[in-house]
């Protein structure tokens, strides 16, 4: 139901247009970053399902897609965070918000309800709630961060992470914050043994592994990122974009391009590259999300309409 007029399932009109990383379709995104320097990355939340009983509501996902449309600050976000009633649809999540002007935040459900965490010393997490996050963090207070090793896949690593963070802005060495910040993902990332891996083959859904890692550089403007399948960073100018309302929509195969700068690598967006993300991402899910929901997903960015917006 993303587009049913039947349900009246909300409307809005975008003010900003943004790049965004897509694991299951266009316009339900994971992460992304508008044109006015807000970034959004989502992580998935060890929580209950929210289910809302209203049925205007939009899915964790769209939620993302939402906000880069209709906000360019963090403030903008927390003060309008009950402006949408919000539906698990798949996997319950967990957001951080970050702007230009270096306000974040972790927004996360809290007794089925959206709640904003700003006043923050240092901003990282993983699966957890952020604050049984830094609750746990403490327990490795007196040692360096590079001395955690993780045995517990969601708090060792969120502690690892919140622990780097800290002795980054903490430190007086001069320190390059994009090369660091791939050393946090780095020392975090989740791979799965082949053991694992042969005892899940063919039961469904595979277990958590790392896949994408990107750095977004407000500052510059630029996304940074690396994949599973290609090691080698690449890099996105987001201000060589139009955004206009009467340009094309672009998009790139994650994997694509050797490394360095890939902006010129964009293409125009044709409905057979959203079919290509949702086929083989629902896949593992096709007991859950039938055929016929497929192909709603695969139309659904062909249903929205351009429209001039005045600011």
């Amino acid at each position: 139901n993303l587009y049913d007029e039947a349900l009246k399932t909300p409307r809005w009109t975008s003010k900003y247009g943004s790049i965004t990383f897509n694991q299951f379709a266009r316009e339900i995104p994971t992460c992304g970053i508008n044109e006015k320097g807000l970034a959004i990355v989502s992580m998935w939340h060890d929580t209950d399902k929210v289910q809302p009983k209203k049925d205007d509501n939009i899915s964790e996902l769209q939620w993302i897609q939402y906000q880069l449309d209709c906000y360019s600050s963090v403030n903008e976000i927390v003060k309008n965070l009950d402006s949408l009633s919000l539906k698990t649809e798949i996997y319950p999540m967990h957001y951080c918000v970050t702007d230009k002007s270096r306000n974040s935040a972790i927004i996360e459900f809290e007794n089925g309800k959206l709640k904003a965490f700003e006043s923050l010393d240092h901003f990282a997490c993983s699966n957890e709630s952020i604050i049984k996050s830094i609750e746990y963090s403490k327990k490795f207070r007196n040692i360096k961060a590079d001395s955690i090793v993780i045995k517990e896949p969601i708090l060792d690593r969120s502690a690892k992470a919140l622990l780097m963070v800290k002795e980054f802005n903490e430190s007086n060495m001069i320190r390059e914050p994009v090369e660091y910040s791939f050393k946090i993902l780095n020392a975090v990332n989740l791979q799965v043994g082949f053991k694992a891996l042969f005892k899940w083959l063919g039961k469904g859904i595979p277990p958590s592994q790392t896949f994408w890692q990107i750095v977004f550089d407000l500052d510059k403007m630029k996304i940074h990122y690396k994949t599973k399948d290609n090691r080698n960073i690449r890099t996105i100018d987001v201000r060589s974009f139009d955004f206009s309302s009467e340009s094309n929509v672009k998009v790139l195969n994650i994997d694509e391009g050797t490394k360095g700068d890939v902006t010129n690598n964009f293409s125009d967006y044709s409905r057979s590259d959203n079919e290509r993300i949702v086929k083989i991402s629902f896949k593992p899910m096709k007991d859950s999300v039938s055929e016929s929901e497929q192909e709603e997903i695969i139309i659904y960015p062909e249903l929205l309409k351009s429209e001039s917006y005045v600011l």
